[in-house]
């Protein structure tokens, strides 16, 4: 949580609370507001107890208060986060063994040249970028049906597009022309001044309602007729990778959005960076292990107006009052105690992810090979009811010839399957994630203000969490000129 608090003419106190989360897609307009007159500002930040800070809390804490460097109101933050470190859903494990260190991304693994001001945030603070599989620069991707390989890359890219083109023919390019024409589309938002008050106005604005009204399988092989094996063999397991859902669940927009990682991309030494500095370069306060239990509406009467406070209630019994409210988290794993506030709104149902990290040996007979160099070192994994895990990414050689892996699944990888999978295993990590909400067609969206001063921003944080930039400037500018 981070709060802003500003004083009116260093006399009338005027308090900002805003609650915010993680995620990983950002797009932020900022304004400035040099004809302000207001001399002080701050605002706090909740997080949920599930995740920490990280895309759209750090991001929205960062932005706001570079809407209002060069002007009369210095910002003061302070971020109120549960856990001991930011990051939200980006979060890292470091393996140590011998001369050997490895950082692993748990969570949001990599980000893309769409993620535009990821990008740019991780240039501005200096940090070094990691190309996608540069850790396994001669890894080959498999694509397994629970029984067999339905594609396996070979060393001759020529001869595999003319396999490819034999069996799926234009089925990539028609595809591929789709996903360019939605980036186009998405693309737009990073253009628009103005903020959006409901995610439906911003679906119009960007002209993506049918990208939302249909699943991906009824879009692709219904209205677009494209050849049925590619969307199998190819599309879904994208899907499944990224998302943690099969064509049938997942909307159209969802669907491109796993079709366009040019430009993958990661950190060295851990995404959550980019979320420290986000913090760092916005000059909050921040309190780790701080848990905010309950926020209350209160509405007073003063020189015959009524003044709106939230008050912010944490676990070590702590107490501050302001202005406004952004939750950036979803509501239903806050555990935050709401009074006085409109809060209700229907559940989003998230995927929940079981990733497990283990070094050992691979038993190559389980993927029908003799010799464990012919196995793929990265595989993902079709919707055939025979497969054991979403994917299976080897991140590493290790000095004793053991390999150090990634799985994702909706299942806990038990010691039955393992003992299947691998021949040996040394080492073993595992965390379960409430991941990805169900991206279905036609879901229905909780409001931006869901009460007076109290926003709440959806998945893609860092698009809601910056579009909520702007409305708070917008209604912070208003209020300041009243």
């Amino acid at each position: 949580m981070f709060s802003l608090k500003f004083s009116w003419h260093f006399i009338q106190s005027i308090i900002i609370s805003v609650l915010i989360a993680a995620s990983i897609l950002l797009v932020f307009y900022t304004n400035s507001l040099t004809n302000q007159q207001v001399t002080h500002f701050q605002v706090p930040l909740l997080t949920p107890s599930q995740q920490s800070a990280g895309a759209g809390g750090s991001s929205v804490a960062y932005y706001l208060s570079k809407s209002y460097t060069n002007t009369s109101k210095p910002i003061s933050i302070t971020v109120y986060e549960k856990e001991s470190q930011v990051g939200g859903r980006v979060h890292i494990v470091n393996f140590e063994r011998n001369d050997t260190k490895i950082s692993i991304e748990l969570g949001a693994s990599i980000f893309v040249d769409l993620n535009y001001h990821l990008v740019n945030a991780a240039k501005k603070f200096g940090l070094e970028f990691m190309e996608y599989e540069e850790e396994y620069p001669d890894s080959r991707l498999g694509i397994w049906d629970g029984e067999n390989f339905v594609f396996v890359q070979s060393s001759n890219s020529l001869l595999d597009k003319v396999k490819f083109f034999w069996k799926y023919g234009w089925a990539k390019m028609t595809v591929q022309r789709m996903v360019d024409s939605m980036i186009d589309k998405f693309q737009k938002t990073y253009e628009f001044s103005e903020p959006f008050f409901s995610v439906d106005s911003e679906i119009e604005r960007l002209h993506v309602e049918i990208e939302t009204q249909f699943n991906a399988q009824y879009y692709f092989s219904e209205l677009k007729n494209v050849n049925s094996l590619y969307l199998q063999n190819f599309v879904e397991p994208m899907t499944r990778v990224n998302y943690g859902q099969n064509l049938g669940e997942i909307h159209v927009m969802g669907a491109f959005i796993s079709l366009a990682p040019q430009g993958a991309k990661s950190i060295r030494g851990g995404n959550y960076q980019i979320f420290e500095n986000f913090i760092k370069h916005s000059e909050a306060k921040i309190r780790l292990d701080t848990e905010v239990t309950k926020i209350t509406k209160v509405i007073n009467i003063k020189n015959d107006k009524e003044v709106l406070k939230y008050n912010v209630e944490t676990k070590n019994g702590e107490l501050d009052s302001f202005d406004a409210i952004v939750l950036a988290t979803p509501i239903q794993f806050s555990k935050i105690e709401f009074e006085n506030i409109n809060v209700e709104m229907k559940e989003i149902q998230y995927v929940t992810l079981h990733v497990t990290l283990i070094a050992g040996r691979v038993n190559p007979a389980y993927f029908g090979y003799e010799k464990i160099e012919e196995v793929p070192q990265q595989i993902v994994t079709t919707n055939s009811g025979k497969t054991e895990f979403l994917s299976f990414t080897t991140e590493l050689v290790l000095e004793n010839g053991e390999t150090l892996h990634k799985i994702f699944s909706h299942q806990e990888m038990n010691d039955k399957v393992l003992d299947r999978i691998f021949t040996e295993r040394s080492w073993i990590f595992k965390k379960v994630w409430k991941s990805y909400p169900r991206l279905i067609p036609n879901q229905p969206f909780p409001r931006v203000e869901v009460d007076d001063n109290f926003f709440y921003t959806m998945e893609t944080e860092c698009v809601s969490g910056g579009n909520i930039v702007k409305l708070l400037v917008q209604r912070l500018s208003a209020a300041s000129q009243a």
